[in-house]
């Protein structure tokens, strides 16, 4: 008898590549996939384990799924992802409804793990990356491409070399047949991820691969779809890299630059942006280099020792560097991580003011950049509907389940490019009106 499988996926574009490999390998297996828990023999939660708020939810949804165990087919429930690869021995204890955990570093052997009764949970670096070539889409219009597991950046506020163990770049060969997978499957945009796509190539090369792999990928696509690039920190963002984006006819100019502060004393508290090249400098580098480019990076808020003149530097560097897209996260510590130990803990209070702050004033500098877009055409490719006679689309300015959407009315299908014409916004998102048909 053919055996049903749902899977919850939470957290990251990352842990998206590793649901739909289990989906993929346990397809392969025979088992039949269904969007309905109350279908399924089995439910995978694929959790977060990142920050507080993360680990929180993925324990909510794990308590929503196990009451199919009484009311639907459910006989197994498994844990995997982040959550279950850092605390799988207490959440043993804790949560006896989980049947079985899964490690992240064990992804590839969902089916040994199914056909056993003992939980898998080992190295993070054991994974052999080789099983999402087999993996099952599942975000059309778009798909992600990881290009690298792990990172080896060693952040004091980050968990993730423990969850995810060292970088292992892949294989450009083995990225180029996943690429043409997508490509064939429909997909119209390849979203390049990795925890620092700029770190490729550094563990095999002993420097970045990065702007090789993506002259490859461009020849590839052509302009048959976007690539677009996420994750890729300030350290290794040459000039090469700028080049190479600047030149290729299907990757998005458009770059995601996680620069989580700007302040040298608490840069160097976190580990991060060794460079020591100024954070505007580096910005102004890019737009010179790469013009109508759309810029993305997030900061953390209320670190350690964060005083009102840090958090003022990094307010006044919001305000100069205009960035089209901006996220801000309150800091939350995490155990075992160096930034944790540090002394003056910012008050919850202060980091929420300060978090409103930054926030209100990268809402006045969208505001702003949306008005100055009014009369231009775009190209943008449509996701889906929104409501009657209107659909969610994006720009090459808009990553997909990230950013702010461009809400057009026209006589469109989803998955297709077409150029709008821009006639408003609505907070942040766009408001556009379909001129040309697709190719």
């Amino acid at each position: 008898m053919t055996r049903t499988v749902a899977l919850v996926n939470l957290g990251c574009p990352k842990n998206q590549v590793d649901a739909e490999t289990m989906l993929g390998i346990l397809a392969r297996g025979g088992y039949q996939v269904t969007l309905r828990w109350e279908e399924a023999q089995v439910i995978i939660v694929n959790t977060c384990g990142f920050i507080g708020p993360a680990k929180e939810e993925s324990i909510e949804k794990i308590l929503e799924v196990a009451q199919y165990k009484e009311v639907g087919q459910c006989e197994t429930l498994v844990v995997s992802g982040c959550l279950s690869q850092r605390y799988h021995k207490s959440l043993a204890s804790s949560l006896p409804e989980v049947d079985l955990f899964l490690g992240t570093g064990q992804v590839d052997k969902i089916d040994v793990l199914l056909e056993g009764s003992a939980s898998l949970v080992g190295k993070p670096d054991d994974y052999n990356s080789l099983a999402e070539e087999h993996r099952l889409f599942s975000t059309w219009p778009h798909g992600y491409l990881k290009i690298a597991e792990g990172c080896n950046n060693n952040c004091s506020y980050c968990v993730i070399p423990r969850l995810r163990g060292k970088l292992r770049s892949k294989d450009p060969h083995q990225v180029l047949r996943e690429a043409q997978r997508l490509i064939t499957g429909g997909a119209k945009e390849l979203v390049v991820i990795a925890q620092d796509i700029s770190q490729y190539g550094l563990d095999y090369a002993g420097k970045s691969e990065l702007p090789a792999l993506l002259r490859q990928l461009d020849n590839l696509v052509g302009d048959k779809a976007w690539i677009r690039l996420l994750y890729c920190y300030p350290d290794h963002i040459t000039s090469e890299l700028l080049e190479v984006i600047a030149q290729a006819k299907s990757i998005c100019k458009y770059l995601d630059i996680p620069l989580q502060h700007v302040h040298p004393e608490i840069l160097g508290s976190m580990g991060r942006f060794r460079s020591g090249q100024d954070p505007l400098d580096l910005i102004a580098k890019i737009r010179r280099a790469v013009p109508e480019i759309a810029l993305r990076s997030t900061f953390i808020v209320g670190y350690p020792g964060e005083r009102e003149h840090h958090f003022q530097s990094m307010l006044d560097f919001v305000k100069a560097a205009q960035l089209e897209h901006l996220g801000a996260f309150i800091y939350s510590p995490e155990r075992g991580t160096k930034a944790a130990r540090l002394p003056d803990q910012v008050k919850r209070g202060e980091k929420s003011r300060r978090h409103a702050l930054l926030m209100e004033a990268q809402q006045r500098i969208v505001f702003r950049r949306n008005e100055l877009l009014v009369g231009r055409n775009l190209k943008v490719l449509v996701d889906g509907p929104q409501a009657q006679g209107l659909w969610i689309a994006r720009s090459y300015r808009e990553a997909p389940e990230i950013d702010s959407h461009v809400i057009v009315q026209g006589n469109v299908s989803p998955g297709n490019f077409y150029q709008a014409e821009i006639t408003g916004s609505n907070a942040y998102d766009l408001q556009g009106v379909i001129k040309d048909g697709d190719r």
